[in-house]
């Protein structure tokens, strides 16, 4: 870094401030402070490398669509949509002037702001967006190239979120089919489309073909990545969910296991994931009548939620409130309404709603019903 800002002051000192030269250099130095997470920063030198290219080069070049670009992708990577989207719109307004129109970095501008759209909720303008990329592949790569599948099984994901399944489903079916022809059946990327399609048939209710598509993937996954990456665990984790869906417990118990096993190693034991998990498997056990391996598993996710969140949290009192509900089912008042108590003070706490309050309050009530002593206490 030192040696870039050296660099940048020698080329100042002999170019001026509005040279293409300084601009690059000032484009290299946001780069860096980008790549390191240093978001204040690297805007301010993409904004300065900006404003020296609008001088060297004029307002409508390649490299100033280039630089608006990088900074969407900066916003985005912070959350801020609102400003990535406008960044992404002035580079894709100078693309439009000087570049070709079917330019692959129009394609890449019109993705990036369907993905915003997407993510605001705006499905038919990212729908209209990424059927516009697809055209313009379609004309310049062919119909069966893999860019045209991953458009594909973009426009699916649309689809998918705005609740239209059997559009989902022909879009992912249509990128399969390119997908397995151009990469093979046992290519990663028909690993993943195998999974979005699981996700669409569970949502229509077609469990035993969403399981047999989830399978295919994991076989996949597993196959490509190893048996114990972040992605099989996804897999994993949606095949327990869909037999937990179907009432098939011990295969939800025996795929839930999996999940935890795998999300330890990929994720670590302190992760969100693996709070999510220990949850599922609680709450399973829990249905079982075996009420001391639930309380092992909610007391596991309450101490890695103390950990991420602080002990003074909204998952701590939920998961207070699933070890009460347990104890008061063992007949153990006593440790029921402590845990009760704990979490009715998080909660007021916090300043959350009357909503929540009121079933601990209703769990307060079970126990004075069940345990008259307790009831004065309560």
């Amino acid at each position: 870094m030192e040696l870039y800002q050296e660099f940048l002051c020698l080329t100042q000192e002999k170019l001026g401030r509005k040279h293409r030269d300084v601009a690059i250099m000032l484009k290299c130095i946001a780069q860096i402070h980008h790549e390191r997470n240093e978001y204040d920063k690297a805007v301010e030198f993409y904004t300065e490398s900006l404003h020296a290219g609008k001088a060297a080069l004029g307002d409508k070049h390649p490299e100033i669509a280039s630089t608006l670009n990088k900074i969407g992708n900066l916003h985005y990577q912070e959350g801020n949509f609102v400003a990535a989207l406008i960044a992404y719109k002035k580079g894709l307004e100078v693309e439009s002037a000087v570049l070709e129109k079917d330019h692959p970095n129009i394609i890449v501008t019109l993705n990036n702001i369907a993905k915003i759209h997407k993510r605001q909720g705006k499905y038919r303008s990212a729908l209209s967006l990424l059927k516009k990329v697809l055209v313009i592949q379609c004309r310049t790569l062919g119909t069966s190239h893999p860019n045209i599948a991953n458009t594909l099984a973009n426009i699916g994901q649309v689809y998918y979120q705005k609740g239209d399944y059997t559009q989902a489903l022909d879009a992912y079916q249509k990128a399969l089919c390119i997908q397995r022809d151009e990469l093979g059946d046992d290519n990663i990327d028909v690993g993943a489309t195998m999974d979005s399609i699981g996700l669409v048939l569970f949502k229509q209710g077609l469990h035993d073909l969403a399981l047999r598509s989830f399978k295919e993937s994991l076989r996949i996954l597993e196959h490509e990545l190893g048996e114990n990456h972040r992605d099989v665990a996804v897999i994993l984790y949606n095949i327990a969910t869909t037999y937990l869906d179907q009432g098939d417990n011990d295969e939800a118990m025996k795929f839930f296991q999996e999940v935890l096993r795998v999300e330890r190693i990929a994720l670590g034991e302190d992760h969100k994931d693996v709070v999510m998990t220990l949850h599922y498997i609680g709450q399973l056990y829990h249905k079982q009548g075996e009420f001391n391996e639930a309380m092992e598993h909610f007391r596991e996710a309450l101490e890695i939620e103390t950990k991420i969140h602080g002990a003074c949290s909204l998952n701590a009192a939920r998961t207070l409130n699933r070890i009460g509900n347990l104890y008061l089912q063992k007949g153990d008042a006593a440790s029921a309404m402590e845990v009760y108590s704990e979490s009715m003070r998080i909660y007021k706490t916090l300043g959350h709603t009357h909503e929540e309050l009121s079933i601990v309050g209703f769990n307060f009530y079970s126990l004075s019903l069940m345990h008259p002593e307790c009831a004065a206490v309560a």
